[in-house]
């Protein structure tokens, strides 16, 4: 709020009074503060600004009424004016000190509320456990009640077997004096049964030697015997296999990558080129197969390959070999030496 200089307070003391009054009833109303719609009405901040508007009335009607003593003295004027402004600052701090309160007790209130939901929540898992553990308690209970009952059980077991050991007892003490008397005779026949039973324990022992040799001819018979029927299980593998044409076929150039011809045929390769390769099987009951190379109408070389278990080595050979093409009869490609140097079936 501005202040009147003391320029402007003289000059207005020479006008007109009713003047000077408006002037101060302007300068005097507070403005409005933008925060007090925010905060809502608060009865006591409007109380104290009707208070304070009443006050102003008075002092401007003391003003009015004492005309002569303000064109007497326009500094005592101003004093009042700037108490007036001072006394506006103060409400508009306690307006700001209010609004701070409530926001607090808005933010105090929100920050209670999330702490009961979370009790709330603390309070159903509290709930959960409990009835978690009644549950355990429960079945811990009906544990111990059948295990009450075992135990129970058992006593009587218990009280049934020393009754019938008290029985044994003297049943042992009646027959004590006769085992005194068969012990005796006992040893007597012991002293005779000894001898025999020595003879006997030497046929036991030789009859013990025999017995582990044929276990370990057992033994050395049936691990001849699982030899023989792994061996029978390949070959019966095998021959399923090699019963289809194309698994022969395949089996064939197999023996015949894994054997030391490919390094010949490689070695060719690299001085005439790719070669063109026909694979066939033979005619047969189990029939070996036949690959023929050849190079650019220059040579040719023909190999027997044969995957049958029975065939004794070679089992891979060379069949024939010439620079001539009349002697090979030609035949289409079916496979080719694939990038590893590999000869692979198909084109």
């Amino acid at each position: 709020m501005e202040k009147p200089d003391r320029r402007e307070a003289n000059e207005d003391v020479g006008q007109n009074p009713n003047d000077q009054d408006e002037r101060e009833r302007t300068n005097s109303t507070p403005e409005k503060d933008p925060a007090a719609d925010d905060l809502g009405e608060d009865p006591s901040a409007s109380e104290g600004f009707a208070k304070d508007a009443e006050s102003e009335e008075l002092d401007a009607g003391g003003i009015k009424s004492d005309g002569a003593g303000l064109e007497a003295d326009p500094g005592e004027f101003k004093e009042r004016l700037e108490a007036k402004n001072r006394h506006v600052r103060e409400l508009y701090d306690e307006l700001a000190a209010a609004r701070l309160a409530v926001d607090e007790a808005v933010a105090k209130a929100e920050a209670g509320e999330l702490r009961v939901r979370d009790l709330e929540e603390e309070r159903e898992q509290l709930k959960e456990r409990l009835r978690a553990f009644e549950e355990g308690e429960r079945e811990w209970r009906r544990w111990r009640e059948s295990q009450d009952r075992q135990i129970a059980q058992l006593e009587r077991e218990i009280e049934h077997r020393e009754a019938e050991i008290g029985g044994l007892e003297d049943l042992l003490e009646r027959n004590k004096s006769e085992m005194e008397v068969y012990a005796e005779e006992a040893q007597d026949v012991i002293s005779r049964k000894d001898a025999a039973l020595e003879d006997a324990l030497r046929r036991v022992e030789g009859l013990q030697r025999d017995l582990e040799g044929r276990e370990n001819e057992a033994d050395e018979l049936r691990t001849t015997v699982d030899e023989l029927r792994a061996e029978l299980a390949l070959e019966y593998d095998l021959r399923r296999r090699m019963a289809d044409p194309e698994n022969r076929l395949r089996e064939g150039i197999a023996l015949f990558n894994d054997s030391e011809h490919l390094q010949t045929i490689d070695s060719i390769s690299k001085s005439l080129g790719p070669p063109e390769i026909h694979a066939v099987l033979e005619e047969g009951e189990e029939p070996p197969v036949i690959l023929t190379f050849i190079w650019d109408e220059i040579s040719w070389r023909t190999y027997y390959a044969n995957p049958g278990l029975a065939v004794e080595e070679p089992r891979v050979y060379l069949q024939g070999a010439g620079d001539d093409l009349s002697d090979v009869e030609r035949k289409p490609s079916n496979a080719h030496v694939g990038p590893d140097g590999r000869v692979v079936l198909g084109l």
